[in-house]
C-alpha cells in the first residue's frame, strides 16, 4: 500500500474515531464537498477546517465524521452508549458532568448504565418536545409550507416568520421546522419512566419509545385530541394509535384493555396498563412512543418538559 493511501486512510479514521458521533457531526457522502457540507449547516468552510484541524480543505473522504461548529446556545448532541463505557468517561468525551448527563436523562443510578442506550449530553435538549407554545413537524417529500400550514391551523407567513424562511416555496425533505403548538397531557399520570430510548431489545431491535411503569388496570388517556385506533399485535399486545390534531402520531401498547376509540380529546381514556403481547414476563407498563412527521422520536423529553 502505497504511503498516499496510508495516509490518507489514517486522516479518515482519524476524523471518524477521534470524538463521539454527535447530531451536529456530518458523516461525509460519495460527491461531497466542504462547500457544499457548510452550506447545508449554515457554517463556512472555514469554520470547519478549523473545528477539525483539517490541513486541505480540498481533501476530504466519503465515511469521514466532521464536527460541525455550534453557537453556545445550540442544543446537546445524542451519544449512543457502547458497550464498556462508564458516565466519566463519556462526561470527559463530552466536556459535561456525570450529574448534567444523569439529570438530563433521569438516570436513577450513574452507575449502571445500559449499551445501546442514547444519552442526551450538553447544554439543551436535542429532541423535539410535543406541548407548549410550539411543537416540531419534520418535512417529508411533496410538503408545502401552505400544505403544513393548513394542516396546523395556522398561515404560511407565520410559519415562515417562526422558522426565519425566506423563500416559502423552497423546502428541504428533512428539515425540522417549528409549528404552533397544543397542550400535551401525560399519558400515565404519575407513572415512573427513565430515558430508556435505544436500548437494545432481543432480535437485534431497539427500544423505540419510553416505557411508563405503573399498576395493571391503571387508566390511560389521550394525550392529545385525534383519531384514536384499536390495534392487537403479536409484540405489543392491546395498543391505541393516536392520530393527534398537532400532526403527530402517538402509540401506546402492551395495555390490558381498550378504552375509547374514533375522535377523542385529550384526556379521554384510550385503555388500561397491562402486560399484553411480548411484555407478559415485564412489570405492568406502557411502552409509549411520538411519531413526528413519520420519524420516531425520543418521547422522554416531552414528558419530563411536561411534567409526567
Amino acid at each position: 500500500m502505497s504511503i498516499l493511501v496510508v495516509s490518507r486512510l489514517a486522516a479518515a479514521l482519524m476524523l471518524t474515531f477521534s470524538a463521539p458521533v454527535a447530531d451536529s457531526d456530518h458523516i461525509v457522502q460519495p460527491g461531497e464537498t466542504l462547500s457544499s457540507i457548510a452550506a447545508q449547516h449554515n457554517s463556512s468552510v472555514g469554520e470547519i477546517v478549523e473545528a477539525n484541524g483539517l490541513s486541505n480543505p480540498n481533501l476530504i473522504f466519503a465515511g469521514a465524521v466532521l464536527r460541525i461548529p455550534s453557537d453556545e446556545s445550540e442544543a446537546i448532541s445524542v451519544h449512543v452508549v457502547r458497550r464498556g463505557e462508564t458516565l466519566s468517561q463519556i462526561a470527559r468525551a463530552y466536556g459535561v458532568s456525570v450529574a448534567e448527563i444523569a439529570e438530563a436523562n433521569g438516570i436513577q443510578d450513574p452507575n449502571r448504565i445500559i449499551a445501546g442506550t442514547s444519552l442526551a449530553v450538553g447544554r439543551a435538549a436535542d429532541a423535539p418536545i410535543v406541548g407548549g407554545e410550539t411543537t416540531t413537524y419534520v418535512v417529508v417529500f411533496g410538503d408545502t409550507l401552505s400544505g403544513i400550514a393548513r394542516r396546523f391551523n395556522t398561515t404560511t407567513a407565520h410559519l415562515a416568520t417562526l422558522n426565519d424562511i425566506t423563500d416559502v416555496n423552497s423546502l428541504r425533505s428533512g428539515t425540522t421546522l417549528s409549528v404552533p403548538g397544543a397542550a400535551f397531557i401525560c399519558p400515565l399520570p404519575g407513572a415512573w419512566y427513565h430515558n430508556d430510548w435505544h436500548a437494545p431489545r432481543p432480535g437485534g431491535r431497539i427500544h423505540l419509545g419510553t416505557d411508563l411503569f405503573a399498576p395493571e388496570g391503571t387508566a390511560v388517556v389521550a394525550p392529545v385530541s385525534g383519531i384514536v385506533e384499536q390495534i392487537d399485535g403479536t409484540l405489543g399486545g392491546k395498543q391505541f394509535w393516536l392520530y393527534g390534531d398537532d400532526g403527530n402520531r402517538y402509540i401506546g401498547t402492551h395495555m390490558s384493555e381498550f378504552g375509547l376509540t374514533g375522535r377523542v380529546q385529550a384526556g379521554d381514556l384510550v385503555g388500561f396498563v397491562g402486560r399484553t403481547g411480548n411484555a407478559k414476563a415485564t412489570d405492568p407498563h406502557l411502552h409509549f412512543e411520538i411519531d413526528i412527521g413519520g420519524v420516531d422520536v425520543n418521547p422522554y423529553f416531552t414528558l419530563k418538559a411536561n411534567g409526567c
